[in-house]
This record gives structure tokens, C-alpha cells and sequence, in this order.
């Protein structure tokens, strides 16, 4: 059961979790215990294993449902490998499971550290594949615990061959799988790139504009100069130049980004902030984010960050209208920091805001998009420090590179 949960953490990213993994072993393994001294189905088990799961950990059934049945199959598999070889040099049933388990438990572990288990989620994905799976992976595994349960020397007596035909079987679902998640991020890639197309678009329109405007803003300090008596000169330039310099800036520096959807959502951001007279700053480095989160991850947290940063400081008891957001990276951390003013510190429950639900607006839509920012950076084990201080609520999002 160990292994089982275990793996499963491992397969949802919630493997960093302890207390909350250590409670579900304890918890199903008292339940298994007294199901099975009432010698009550084996389906009332995975019931209750995936209701407690679903309670602790506080994710969509289906997502749940999926991964549980896909880690029996995969334990099944490995279960049945080991014993084939195991069992050629231990003969006492007992040692030979607890060896087995034990293998299987380091084997967990090594792949929790590597990398691929990083590619593997069962989030946003179609309904009807996530079915297809779920049944799939569901039917396979009943019909090995029936067939176990009926006659487990059936299995025992074909070892070699039940091996090889389930592990057939778990790999070309896990194969399948991967294909499918790959092709839909590559999607989504390309959805999110061509959404910003658009934007970079509009950026090189500006730029030529104001190429354009470069002539008449050449000749109207050329007529200040003239008009103006000459110890005035200087504070009329500054005048004249002084708003439309912050904002080609801000715009100047974006062509030096080399993420065309960072590029996108700040361009759009500083539009805003000259709309309504907020000092948005960035400092950005490149190549800090690349390679943690897709353009759809960084479009998601970045336009979350972003959003609920100019609705607070657009409040009309937000005396500083000042939000910043900095990428870096620090020694062996990157960082993503999204600061802003706050008009009420007593607005915010600092250990409520990443549930899902939470609000500070009271809306019946509104709250989940701090849970998925949340979401994203937990799938790629990353960290949120979030604090207010000076009035300022501070988001820190992290990721260690060593």
C-alpha cells in the first residue's frame, strides 16, 4: 500500500507533501485491515483508498481515479517481473514479497528524482481521453485481481508469459499516454504563440510610429527653443518630453526579452498602467523561466500575477499605485517576483489565498486563479513565499536549479 500511494504522490507531483502522504498509508492501511477481516470485495478497497485520497489531498476525482488504476497495473507488472526473477533464488513466500516490495519502493524513489516524471500529469486534458484511460487502465486491472482471486495459481503457473502480456500492456498505455500529452502541449504551444503573434505585431507598429513621430518631436523642441526664453528652455523640454519618455522606455526595453509571451503580457500591461496612471516596473533576465514552465504556464501565472496586482492597486483606497515584477535568477534559484501596493492589509488571509475558491472580490467566478498558479508551480516542484510588508503584498514564486 506503501508503494502504491507513494507512487502515485510521486505521479501527481504531491510527493513533497509528507504529512499528508504519511496520513493516507495510515488511514487506508487501518481501513484495508478491517475490510479485509470482514472479508468484504476487493472493489470496496480501491473505493475507499480513492475516496481518502480524494479527501486528503484534495484532487478531481478523475485525475485520482486515472492515476490509481494505471499504478496498480504498473505495481501488478513489477510485482510479477520480480517474482519471476526473485523467486529463482528465494523460495520462502514472505522474504520474496518483502524483497519485492522493497525494490519497488527504491525504484519509486529513483524515479521521483529524475526528470521524467516531470512530463507525466493528468491535468488539463480532454474528458473523453481521461475516460478512455480510466477505463482502460480499470478493465485491465479487475480482470488480473479476478482472475487472481479465482485462481491465483492460473497466474503463478504462467508467470513468465502473464509478465510479459501485462507489461506489454502497461506500457503501451503509458506510451499512448505520453503521445497524447505531448501532442496537446505542442498544441497549446502553438495556440499560445500564435494568441501573441498578434501582440508582437502590434509592438513593431508602435516601434515604427514613433520612428515616424521621431521628425515632429525633432522640430517641436526645435520651435521651443526658438519661443521660449532661454532660461526656461530646459524645464519646457523636460515638460514636453518627461510622459512620453517613461512610457517608450518601458516599451524600448521589451525588444531585449527574448520570451515572446513575457514580451506580450507586459506590453499589454504597460498600455494599461499609462491608461490609468499606475507605475508598473519589470526587470527581466532571459532564459530564467524557459525551461521550468510552457508559454501557457507562464501566460497563466503571469496574466493571474499580473490581474489581481492592477485590480488592487486600481481600488480607490490604494494611495500608491506602484506594482513591480522582476525574473532572476539568484545562485542556484530562479525567481519570479510580482509586488504591488495593497489598500487593506485586513483584505488578505495569507493562509486562505491558494485555496481554491478563495476571493477577496465576492464573486461566485472568481478565485481559482491564484489555485492555479498554485497548481502550475507545484507540478514542476516549485515554491510560492508570499508576505505583506510596508504595504505591499509580495509573491515570490521559486525554483531550485541544483
Amino acid at each position: 500500500m506503501i508503494n502504491i500511494i507513494y507512487l502515485w504522490t510521486v505521479l501527481m507531483k504531491k510527493n513533497h507533501e509528507i504529512s499528508k502522504f504519511l496520513s493516507s498509508v495510515v488511514i487506508t492501511s487501518t481501513l484495508i485491515t478491517i475490510i479485509e477481516r470482514l472479508d468484504l470485495n476487493a472493489a470496496i478497497t480501491y473505493a475507499m483508498i480513492i475516496i481518502v485520497i480524494k479527501i486528503i489531498y484534495k484532487v478531481y476525482l478523475k485525475e485520482i481515479i486515472l492515476g490509481f488504476f494505471l499504478i496498480i497495473l504498473i505495481e501488478m507488472s513489477l510485482q510479477l517481473i520480480l517474482f519471476l526473477i526473485i523467486g529463482k533464488f528465494v523460495y520462502d513466500e514472505t522474504a520474496m514479497t518483502i524483497i519485492t516490495e522493497l525494490i519497488i519502493l527504491i525504484s519509486i524513489i529513483i524515479f521521483s528524482k529524475i526528470n521524467f516524471s516531470r512530463n507525466i500529469t493528468f491535468k488539463n486534458m480532454d474528458n473523453n481521453i481521461l475516460i478512455y484511460f480510466i477505463s482502460t487502465c480499470s478493465i485491465y486491472a479487475i480482470i488480473f485481481k479476478i482472475i487472481w482471486n479465482y485462481d491465483e495459481k492460473i497466474i503463478l503457473n504462467n508467470l513468465l508469459i502473464t509478465s510479459v502480456i501485462l507489461s506489454i500492456l502497461v506500457v503501451s498505455q503509458i506510451l499512448t499516454y505520453v503521445y497524447i500529452v505531448k501532442v496537446t502541449k505542442e498544441k497549446e504551444t502553438l495556440k499560445v504563440s500564435n494568441e501573441y503573434n498578434s501582440v508582437i505585431g502590434e509592438i513593431v507598429q508602435e516601434i515604427k510610429r514613433r520612428q515616424h513621430d521621431f521628425v515632429n518631436y525633432k522640430n517641436t523642441i526645435r520651435g521651443i527653443v526658438e519661443v521660449v526664453d532661454e532660461k526656461d528652455v530646459k524645464s519646457a523640454i523636460n515638460s514636453y518630453m518627461k510622459d512620453d519618455d517613461i512610457y517608450d522606455n518601458e516599451i524600448n526595453e521589451l525588444i531585449y526579452i527574448n520570451n515572446i509571451v513575457v514580451i506580450s503580457i507586459l506590453y499589454r500591461y504597460i498600455g494599461k498602467a499609462k491608461k490609468y496612471h499606475i507605475n508598473f516596473k519589470y526587470d527581466i533576465q532571459n532564459n530564467v523561466l524557459d525551461d521550468k514552465l510552457s508559454y501557457h504556464e507562464i501566460s497563466n501565472v503571469l496574466n493571474n500575477l499580473l490581474n489581481n496586482a492592477f485590480e488592487e492597486v486600481m481600488k480607490e483606497q490604494c494611495i500608491n499605485k506602484n506594482i513591480e515584477i522582476k525574473i532572476f535568477a539568484e545562485k542556484n534559484t530562479s525567481h519570479l517576483i510580482v509586488k504591488n501596493q495593497i489598500a487593506n492589509a485586513n483584505d488578505f488571509n495569507l493562509n486562505e489565498m491558494f485555496k481554491r475558491g478563495y476571493s477577496t472580490k465576492n464573486a461566485d467566478n472568481r478565485g481559482y486563479g491564484l489555485y492555479n498558479v498554485q497548481q502550475i508551480i507545484n507540478s514542476h516542484k516549485g515554491y510560492i513565499k508570499l508576505k505583506v510588508e510596508y504595504g505591499e503584498i509580495i509573491f515570490d514564486i521559486y525554483f531550485n536549479n541544483s
